[in-house]
């Protein structure tokens, strides 16, 4: 199998496994799926919409189906942060990426969130960015955030250095503390850097799951040993982690090299006497509000069901997928990596090729590729234009089709605008989707004053007319979605209204 095949299946099905859990990742029962979807377990991709940004001033996002959320988001600004000699640029991607990402950030989490916002701070370094804040009440620490927002992102990191255990540990250090700052977030993240630079160098028809485990779990200790604790950065941020610490990071680390290898332990028996899927998850914490998104419980989780289902790649995701109560759309992307590893981009189905971006995807994939052959060739050139800028927008003044820059993703071109009116009166949200000539597709939304935008909204009597067209015009399903839609809208703009009557008038 070409290693080509084996790149590219490990960044789509990543990305497959993050779309198809982000629809499973906040539902109870497969009576709420089958309400909602038709089915009690999600093995294809559906439109689905969220309410973000709160109660009074939120919006509801609409999520077409194939979406990934933020776990392949910050996957690709890591890929991008990755330079030609496999080293990552740490400070690019500590204040250029993850600080704009914020600006179309989707699902993210309050750790990851809060990082990308005080790494912001001028006189922040990557590599110093401690944070302590206060919500409802409770304390969040950055020396306590342990869960999987560093481990979701390094799988560049991994195929960029294939071969090379000790860098690839070491540059997961160092993106993961840019984030987060508990063992369980490093060590798991170094765990799936790991696993996959493992996984890959099998072809599937050889693969033993024994040893596999046995690999991953020998030595251990000896194995995540923090062997470049020297490094200068490192060196000033144990200092900072310490200095104000009941604990040392040291020993914290320990106690967590020992937590992973009981739960490598209990997994390895667990395939080797078919215990439930449901019932392994449950014993290692996937389904527990306080580790279900642990770094350590959720990359137990991939390389368990990866290994549990090697020779049934798909239904490694989908059982994933479908462990509703746990971290789905993480879980589901580190297996989905890791059977993409195992098994290349072959084994992906029809049904799942309509995943977001998946062009870029194989792009992406194809450049990690050439860095871990040391064969890339690329001239970087100025992204820097006079377009207007997509960044954190200060005015509704975009137009569709408009050619539009953000940094870092540079050139493209709004595809799509939406207002959406708050339940606070006055206020309004603007929500902007692009697409990129490098082939990513983000939306940016902004909370506007109301007087900012003063729509000229069509009469009842001119909606009527449209629909009356529309009766005539459509089939029943797509009738139904254009109901659906203007219903959504509660008004339509000029502009809005124009299009769909040209639409159904069939005018050039």
């Amino acid at each position: 199998m070409k290693p080509e095949t084996k790149y590219k299946g490990s960044i789509k099905l990543s990305a497959i496994g993050d779309a198809l859990g982000w629809i499973t990742e906040f539902e109870k029962s497969q009576q709420s799926l089958k309400e909602k979807f038709g089915t009690e377990r999600i093995e294809n991709f559906y439109t689905w919409k969220k309410t973000v940004g709160g109660r009074f001033y939120g919006f509801i996002d609409t999520i077409k189906a194939g979406s990934y959320s933020d776990d392949t988001q910050l996957l690709l600004a890591v890929a991008r942060s990755i330079k030609k000699d496999g080293n990552l640029d740490h400070n690019y991607f500590a204040k250029i990426e993850l600080a704009n990402w914020l600006d179309y950030a989707r699902g993210g989490g309050r750790t990851v969130k809060t990082a990308a916002d005080k790494i912001s701070r001028k006189s922040t370094k990557w590599f110093n960015n401690f944070y302590n804040f206060k919500v409802n009440g409770a304390n969040y620490d950055y020396k306590q955030s342990g869960a999987n927002g560093a481990a979701m992102r390094v799988l560049p990191i991994a195929l960029a250095n294939l071969g090379n255990t000790e860098k690839i540990k070491e540059e997961i250090f160092c993106n993961s503390i840019i984030t987060h700052g508990h063992p369980r977030a490093i060590l798991g993240a170094m765990l799936y850097g790991y696993a996959v630079n493992q996984i890959i160098v099998f072809r599937p028809e050889d693969f033993n799951w024994e040893n596999y485990i046995t690999q991953i779990g020998l030595d251990f200790p000896k194995k995540f040993e923090l062997s470049f604790i020297n490094r200068i950065e490192i060196r000033e941020w144990l200092k900072e982690w310490n200095k104000s610490s009941n604990k040392t990071f040291e020993s914290v680390y320990a106690e967590t090299i020992t937590e992973t290898q009981n739960q490598l332990r209990f997994v390895f028996q667990s395939i080797k006497q078919n215990t439930p899927v449901q019932e392994t998850l449950k014993k290692i914490g996937c389904f527990d509000p306080a580790t279900k998104g642990s770094g350590i419980a959720t990359v137990i989780a991939g390389i368990y069901l990866a290994t549990k289902f090697h020779d049934k790649p798909l239904e490694a995701i989908i059982e994933s997928v479908n462990a509703l109560g746990s971290d789905t759309d993480s879980i589901a992307a580190f297996t989905g990596g890791l059977v993409g590893a195992l098994h290349g981009h072959s084994i992906i189905p029809d049904k799942w090729k309509p995943v977001q971006d998946i062009e870029y995807l194989d792009k992406v994939a194809e450049r990690l590729l050439a860095i871990s052959e040391d064969s890339l060739e690329e001239n970087l050139l100025p992204t820097s234009t006079n377009l207007k800028l997509l960044n954190s927008p200060k005015k509704d003044d975009f137009n569709l089709d408009e050619p539009i820059e953000f940094i870092p993703l540079g050139k493209g071109k709004i595809t799509f605008i939406d207002r959406q009116n708050t339940l606070t009166k006055g206020k309004y949200n603007l929500l902007l989707e692009a697409l990129f000539d490098n082939g990513q597709s983000i939306i940016v939304s902004k909370l506007f004053d109301a007087q900012n935008y003063t729509p000229k909204t069509e009469e009842p009597k001119e909606i009527e007319t449209l629909m009356q067209l529309a009766t005539d015009k459509l089939k029943p399903k797509t009738l139904e979605k254009l109901k659906e839609f203007i219903g959504y809208q509660k008004r339509l703009s000029k502009e809005q209204f124009e299009i769909i009557l040209a639409l159904l008038k069939n005018e050039e």
